[in-house]
């Protein structure tokens, strides 16, 4: 398969004791949901599907215990490696909803018609989500809010949005 198929989730940050836990970082919105799927990594070109033991959610991180990895010196390979899960097994989306994944990398244009850029990155602020439009004109970056009020439509990576060119 390829890494099309595939979406990042999460991070291995590093080590957690001795017992080969390994500390992650969480991208899914709702950070227990990583531990939903079948998790993969990719390892020497190869895509290998992990077997999660344990998993625990601390104060400030999040660890888990891979099958078969018992000691700290077995963990270091895996250190910086995303983690990943197969596209097909997300939730279908809703009407007008969509995976981040979808988004990045769409042409924008305005209501009028005018080229905006392309989406480089979304991040949440507040309580929405901001996309970041990078404008290969000038190569200035333009923050747009991803609310209903700004997206008029999204298809076949096209994103026609509610904002003025001048802002």
């Amino acid at each position: 398969m390829s890494h099309d198929n595939y979406i990042i989730v999460g991070k291995v940050l590093t080590t957690h004791g001795i017992k080969g836990y390994l500390t992650i970082k969480s991208f899914t919105a709702i950070p227990s949901d990583i531990f939903k799927y079948d998790i993969y990594i990719r390892l020497n070109n190869n895509y290998l599907n992990i077997k999660i033991d344990d998993y625990k959610f601390m104060p400030k991180k999040t660890i888990m215990k891979i099958t078969n990895i018992n000691l700290i010196e077995d963990c270091h390979d895996y250190i910086g490696l995303d983690l990943l899960v197969l596209k097909k097994d997300l939730p279908q989306t809703g009407t007008d909803e969509y995976y981040w994944y979808e988004l990045i990398g769409s042409n924008v244009i305005n209501s009028d018609g005018i080229e905006l850029g392309k989406v480089i990155e979304i991040f949440t602020s507040g309580e929405n989500e901001v996309l970041v439009i990078k404008n290969k004109s000038d190569n200035k970056e333009i923050f747009i809010p991803f609310l209903k009020d700004t997206i008029i439509n999204f298809e076949d990576k096209k994103l026609t949005v509610r904002w003025d060119n001048e802002l």
